[in-house]
C-alpha cells in the first residue's frame, strides 16, 4: 500500500487522519512543522501528502512546490481549518491535487485519498520505461516492467527476487536506468565472491600505506556508488558477519576506507537480489531480520521461463539474432517443430539455459538457414525428449489420461467401448504407445539411428512397435 505523509500541526487531527489512512492499510507518517516534514521527506519516498496550510513555522503553501519537485513526486492534498477560495485556487495552480476542509467527513477523506493514489498509479503506469535490455511483451512481462518503473522512480530499496537465470541483473541495471540516479554509476557487487577482508577492501577503498604495496589512494565501490545505485547481487549469499556490516552502512550511509580515520558519507540507492527465499532464511538464522526489512522496501518479482512460455519465440529470436550477428553469420529461424519442443520443456535455467542452448544450435549448423530438432547434440535431444514424455507421463499419472489416450467408444454418448480392466488398459497403454511413437518419430526427424538413440530403445524393438501400431519411420520426419 502507499506511504502517506500528514503535516499538521492540530495533534488531534494529524492522529485522526493517520488511524484513518492506517486503517485502509496505508503507512501513515507524522509531522508537526514545515522543518520536520521537510527533513523527513528528504530521506523517504512518499506517494501521498496531506498539507495543512497553517502551520507554526509558515504557510503550507510555501512548502508544497518542494514537495512537488522530491524525487518521488508524490501527490499532495492541501487540508485547512477554514475554506478560503483564494487559497483553494493557489494551492491547485501550485500542483496540488485537492484541496479539503478538515470539517469534511470521514468518507470524503477516504475517498480523496483514494482518488489521489489511483491518478497518481495511472500516471505512473503511462510513464515510459526504459528496458534496458529486457525482452518481452506478454502481460506478465508487461505487469513486472510497470511494477519496475514504479520502483525505478522511488528511491526505496528494492529486492529482486526469481530463479537463476531469469534476468535479475537487467532488471537492476532497469531500475537505475529509470530512476532519477540513471546519470551516475550502477555499481555490482557479487556477493558469492565476497570474504570480509575482501568486502572491505574492494566496497570501501584504502589510502596510502594502509597495507604494504598501497602505494597511493585507491578508491572502493562505494565512491563509485556515490549518487548512484548500489547492486548487491545474490545478497543471500553473505555472512552473518558481512550481514552485520552492510546493515551498519545502510543506517549510517558512512563507511571508513582502509588507512582512513574519518566517516566519509556515501549516498547511493540499494537493489538487492537473491534466488532464495529470505524470509525462510531469516526463520532459519541464516539471514538477519533487521536487514531484511531495510532491503525489501519493495519487492520485485521475476517470472521464470517455464510461467512465460507464450513468449519464448520471441526471446529466442532476439537471443539468436544476437548470436549469430556476434559470429557474423547469416541470420537463422527456428522450425515451428524445434519451438514446439522448447515450449514441452520445464527450462529449469531459465531465459539463460534457453541462450546457451541457442549458441549450440549455431555451432552445430552454422551455414544452415533454419534450426530443427536433428541440430541439437545428441545429449540435448535425449534431454528434451526425455522431459517432454516424462511431462506427458506425469499427466497422465496425475488423472484421466488424455483424450488420444483413451480406447475408442461404442458410439456417441456411450462411453468406453469396455468396462473391462484389463482390456480398458491394455487399449490405453496402446494408445500411450502410439502417442510417443509419434512424438519420437517429429522429435528425431524420422531419423532411425536418431530416434533410437533418444528413446534408448534398439532396432529390433523399435521396429517391434512400430510394426504392432502400422507405423513406419518417414525421413520426412512423421509417421506413417
Amino acid at each position: 500500500m502507499a506511504n502517506i505523509l500528514v503535516i499538521d500541526d492540530d495533534a488531534f487531527f494529524r492522529e485522526f487522519l493517520a488511524r484513518l489512512l492506517a486503517a485502509e492499510g496505508h503507512t501513515a507518517v507524522r509531522a508537526a512543522t514545515m522543518a520536520e516534514a521537510a527533513a523527513r521527506a528528504g530521506v523517504e519516498d512518499f506517494d501521498l501528502i496531506f498539507l495543512d496550510v497553517r502551520l507554526p513555522d509558515g504557510s503550507g503553501l510555501d512548502l508544497l512546490p518542494r514537495l512537488r519537485a522530491l524525487p518521488s513526486e508524490p501527490e499532495v492534498v492541501i487540508i485547512t481549518g477554514a475554506g478560503d477560495p483564494d487559497g483553494a485556487e493557489l494551492a491547485i495552480l501550485s500542483g496540488a491535487w485537492d484541496y479539503i476542509e478538515k470539517k469534511a467527513s470521514q468518507e470524503a477523506l477516504r475517498l480523496a485519498c483514494l482518488r489521489a493514489l489511483r491518478f497518481r498509479e495511472k500516471k505512473q503506469d503511462s510513464l515510459p520505461v526504459r528496458r534496458a535490455g529486457i525482452i518481452g511483451s506478454g502481460p506478465v512481462m508487461e505487469r513486472t516492467l510497470r511494477q519496475m518503473g514504479r520502483a525505478a522512480r522511488s528511491q526505496a530499496n528494492v529486492l529482486l527476487f526469481g530463479e537463476t537465470g531469469t534476468g535479475k541483473e537487467l532488471f537492476a541495471r532497469a531500475i537505475h536506468e529509470n530512476s532519477p540516479r540513471s546519470g551516475a554509476d550502477c555499481v555490482v557487487v557479487d556477493c558469492a565472491g565476497l570474504t570480509e577482508s575482501i568486502m572491505a577492501r574492494e566496497l570501501f577503498g584504502h589510502r596510502r600505506g594502509a597495507f604494504t604495496g598501497a602505494s597511493g589512494d585507491t578508491p572502493g565501490l562505494l565512491a563509485r556508488a556515490h549518487g548512484g545505485t548500489l547492486f548487491l547481487d545474490e545478497v543471500s549469499e553473505l555472512s552473518l558477519e558481512m550481514q552485520k556490516g552492510f546493515l551498519r552502512l545502510l543506517e549510517s550511509h558512512t563507511y571508513r576506507p582502509l588507512g582512513e580515520n574519518r566517516e566519509i558519507p556515501v549516498d547511493f540507492r540499494l537493489v538487492c537480489a537473491s534466488n532464495r527465499d529470505l524470509l525462510d532464511m531469516v526463520a532459519a538464522g541464516t539471514f538477519r531480520e533487521d536487514l531484511f526489512y531495510r532491503i525489501r522496501a519493495v519487492t520485485l518479482r521475476l517470472p521464470p521461463l517455464r510461467d512465460i512460455l507464450d513468449e519464448l519465440p520471441e526471446l529466442a529470436e532476439h537471443h539468436l539474432t544476437r548470436i549469430c550477428r556476434t559470429a557474423k553469420l547469416p541470420l537463422k529461424t527456428l522450425a515451428p517443430e524445434l519451438v514446439d519442443l522448447f515450449t514441452q520443456y520445464h527450462w529449469p535455467g531459465n531465459v539463460r539455459e534457453l541462450a546457451h542452448v541457442l549458441d549450440a544450435l549455431v555451432a552445430a549448423a552454422p551455414l544452415e538457414s533454419e534450426l530443427l530438432p536433428s541440430h541439437l547434440p545428441r545429449d540435448l535431444r535425449v534431454h528434451f525428449v526425455r522431459s517432454r514424455v516424462a511431462r506427458g507421463q506425469r499427466e497422465y499419472d496425475a488423472g484421466q489420461p488424455p483424450a488420444q489416450a483413451l480406447p475408442e467408444t461404442d458410439g456417441p454418448g456411450q462411453g468406453p467401448a469396455t468396462l473391462e480392466w484389463n482390456a480398458y488398459k491394455h487399449a490405453a497403454h496402446a494408445r500411450v504407445e502410439r502417442v510417443y511413437l509419434e512424438t519420437l518419430s517429429r522429435a528425431s526427424s524420422g531419423d532411425v539411428r536418431a530416434a533410437m538413440n533418444l528413446s534408448g530403445l534398439s532396432q529390433s524393438r523399435l521396429y517391434g512397435l512400430l510394426r504392432k501400431h502400422g507405423l513406419r519411420l518417414s525421413l520426412s520426419g512423421g509417421v506413417r
